[in-house]
């Protein structure tokens, strides 16, 4: 049996041409590579600007861990001979995936209107930071800052913290590469365009509930650094050889933590959130003469949620250990490339490493 075979594999035959660059639409179409779409990275001869970014020998780390199973193509837009090139490609293609600027489409004649009216039954995917209507450039962190997430992420102090994960671009791959997906698969087989905002994933992905709250007319509390909003005591806590985070603050877990701690106050869970730093107080005066691993193993033994503040390797060497071919997969080169995050029947989508600039797919 093939690597592949008994695994899903729904946009078999669809083909993607993909107009993107750093994070957010590469994203989206990688994930339609790991079910079966044959995906065309169009690239400008210099490349997708993520090639420029930190990497090693083998590359950016950027342009790497978001172009996997990708063949690449290196077109010229500006060229009339390279932009017919795109036209055919898009002749015979199931969808298009971009995030460049609304600006720079309409100038290109790659606007979504001028899209749907050239290709009906092509499936059009545009991402943008304010929508299709505003010719405003947007990043991951722009967005973060313009949503509301930083401030809602803030310190303790009312600083606002940014995070370094880029969650509104890896929300918005997830989205528009399901949305693709889901319109490609369609029986009726109709194009479509599907406009993604990062200003709206941002709103609907990171604040989530408080976006709710705000909505309905209620003041959100003040930024609370590592604090959870919905419950107390639920932090990061100090140790006498490292960090753990406990989420005690929920009812149910707070009646087994307040006796160990030493807590005698019944306060319910509304006032214990109010008053946060007393009760914040009293788990770290607990869990401060101990080591780490004999917090988290006084916490397994009472069934409350709780972990290791970890460094990225001494992360990653544990999540390797969970599942067989977790994180990435090292090719005889040494290049690793990242694998999929989840199981089928046991098993795991392959991936291909990114291509290099005009490369071909690589192989498995």
């Amino acid at each position: 049996m093939s690597e592949t075979q008994s695994l899903p594999r729904p946009l078999a035959g669809k083909r993607v041409i993909d107009l993107s660059q750093f994070i957010a639409g590469p994203t989206a179409a990688m994930y339609l590579a790991d079910f079966g779409a044959e995906v065309i990275k169009v690239e400008a001869p210099q490349g997708d600007g993520a090639r420029t970014l930190p990497g090693n020998a083998f590359g950016s780390y950027y342009a790497r861990s978001f172009n996997c199973g990708k063949q690449s193509r290196v077109l010229n837009l500006r060229e009339p001979a390279d932009r017919k090139q795109l036209d055919e490609l898009l002749a015979g293609a199931s969808a298009f995936i971009c995030n460049l600027a609304p600006d720079s489409l309409k100038g290109l004649g790659l606007d979504g209107a001028t899209l749907r009216r050239q290709f009906p039954r092509l499936v059009v995917t545009l991402i943008s930071g304010y929508g299709q209507d505003d010719s405003r450039t947007c990043m991951d962190t722009v967005a973060q800052c313009e949503s509301g997430f930083t401030m809602l992420n803030g310190d303790e102090d009312g600083s606002p913290r940014l995070s370094t994960s880029w969650p509104v671009d890896m929300s918005c791959g997830l989205l528009a590469g399901m949305s693709c997906a889901m319109a490609m698969l369609d029986p009726a087989g109709r194009g479509c365009l599907i406009d993604v905002s990062m200003m709206e994933v941002a709103a609907s992905m990171l604040l989530g509930p408080a976006a709710l709250a705000v909505s309905e007319g209620d003041a959100l509390a003040r930024p609370m650094g590592n604090r959870d909003r919905a419950s107390a005591p639920s932090n990061i806590y100090r140790c006498s050889d490292g960090y753990v985070y406990i989420l005690g603050g929920l009812e149910a877990y707070w009646v087994r933590l307040k006796p160990l701690v030493g807590c005698r106050d019944d306060a319910p869970i509304a006032e214990r959130i109010a008053r946060a730093v007393e009760f914040d107080a009293l788990v770290e005066a607990w869990t401060l003469p101990q080591r780490r691993d004999d917090v988290l193993a006084a916490m397994r033994e009472l069934q409350i949620p709780a972990g290791a503040v970890r460094g990225p390797e001494e992360a990653l060497a544990m999540i390797r250990g969970l599942r067989p071919g977790a994180v990435s997969k090292a090719l005889p080169s040494g290049e690793h490339v990242p694998m999929f995050p989840a199981l089928f029947d046991g098993r795991r989508v392959p991936r291909t490493a990114a291509p290099h600039v005009g490369g071909s797919l690589r192989a498995l």
